[in-house]
């Protein structure tokens, strides 16, 4: 078993590196460093040798044939996405609380003028005088300081 070991990893050992990663063959270096010199001088007669030496580095890198074309970065068929479908309904709202109406709540009447038979008060009713007592035009009413109230 030792011996079986040993002479694998001799095997892996004595296999150049660039045979196994074609990225680091010499091949490939070459043909970068000739794509990279091209493309520094960047004239537009070269665009051309530009190509032809992609198209050498590829092959040389990345292995194939190296006549793929590269799409255009400017012309590109617009992508269509399709719509997402949502396998769950979004939550209903809940109710919105109405609020009970509000209540005015009206200030008591107090009383503004007096006389020996009775008293006018703020919203303009007379009380008559009955004794110590005022009466409204609903019944006995009540005073306290100059507030009245009367049912």
């Amino acid at each position: 078993m030792l011996r079986a070991l040993l002479l694998s990893l001799t095997v892996a050992l004595a296999v150049p590196a660039f045979a196994q990663d074609p990225l680091k063959s010499g091949s490939c270096d070459q043909r970068l460093d000739a794509l990279q010199a091209a493309r520094i001088a960047g004239t537009q007669a070269n665009a051309e040798r530009i190509e032809v030496l992609r198209r050498q580095a590829a092959q040389a890198c990345l292995g194939g044939t190296g006549d793929a074309t590269r799409p255009s970065p400017s012309v590109r068929a617009p992508i269509a996405v399709p719509p997402t479908a949502t396998a769950v309904p979004p939550p209903s709202q809940p109710p919105l609380m109405v609020s009970p109406p509000t209540v005015a709540i009206e200030r008591p009447p107090v009383l503004t003028t007096c006389d020996a038979g009775g008293c006018w008060d703020s919203n303009g009713t007379r009380l008559n005088r009955a004794g110590p007592l005022l009466m409204g035009p609903g019944g006995m009413c009540t005073t306290v300081g100059t507030t009245v109230h009367c049912p």
